[in-house]
């Protein structure tokens, strides 16, 4: 009977054992909380850009609308001060962290969060050039698109009710782009963030009152997007946390640190 029960013990570790490559990818898949750090970091600047640029933008649309030729020429002036300014701070920014340097904050970050669990990561992407390309001009057509959907709703060409089912057109795409982009490195929880996208888009289009107007209507585009985004990745951290149990659980793991290699 021991014999027995010794057998069936060891096919039962053998069967748990198998598990640990899964469990391993979905915890190194969902440590987002370097991601949500980031965003942050993303979200504040994303905000002053924004302001930056919509406010000499807004000045000029009110010097031309009155008949104000010197209000409209100084917002012009200051509008294209402040898009020079952008692009020379995202050139020192590139020449600092992209290139070989690329993935430098998020290394350094990870570090500082998950220092007590140990290493674990995905295999990045390879990096070809035809893919930076891609990456670079999908990304200038998203900001183009998504400052351009910012500024048509100052200048009301854009009612406050569908600029959030209007900026879906791009949004969403642009989420799964970036989902197939760092694929196998993040996991199909990423997804949750443009499925909440449309179904908001859709409710709005189908009447619900979900959106800002008057002086908050950038909220209608802003929130969903960041806040879905977060959302996404908070769930990552949690199921994280769920995956890293189950590791502790089958490998019999104790204390605080646990490797994930």
């Amino acid at each position: 009977m021991d014999n027995e029960h010794n057998n069936e013990s060891r096919i039962e570790n053998a069967e748990k054992l198998k598990e640990i490559p899964k469990w391993t990818r979905k915890y190194a898949q969902n440590r987002t909380l370097t991601i949500l750090v980031i965003m942050v970091m993303a979200v504040l600047f994303s905000l002053f850009f924004a302001v930056l640029l919509c406010f000499p933008f807004a000045l000029a649309v009110i010097g031309f609308r009155k008949g104000n030729m010197i209000l409209g020429c100084v917002g012009i002036a200051v509008l294209v001060a402040a898009l020079v300014a952008i692009l020379k701070v995202m050139i020192i920014f590139i020449s600092k962290f992209g290139g070989k340097n690329r993935g430098l904050i998020d290394q350094k970050v990870d570090q500082w969060i998950y220092s007590r669990e140990g290493i674990a990561s995905m295999p990045m992407p390879e990096a070809t050039k035809k893919k930076k390309r891609l990456e670079l001009t999908v990304a200038i057509v998203w900001w183009c698109l998504f400052m351009g959907t910012i500024c048509l709703g100052i200048a009301n060409f854009i009612p406050a009710k569908y600029l959030q089912p209007i900026s879906a057109l791009y949004m969403v795409p642009f989420f799964v782009f970036l989902y197939f982009l760092q694929r196998p490195r993040v996991g199909p929880l990423f997804l949750i963030c443009p499925i909440l996208y449309t179904i908001h888009a859709i409710l709005i289009v189908a009447g619900a009152p979900i959106f800002f107007t008057g002086g908050l209507f950038m909220l209608s585009i802003l929130l969903p997007f960041f806040g879905y985004w977060f959302l996404a990745y908070v769930i990552g951290h949690l199921y994280s946390r769920y995956a890293l149990k189950k590791l502790r659980g089958i490998t019999h793991l104790e204390g605080e640190a646990a490797n994930g290699d």
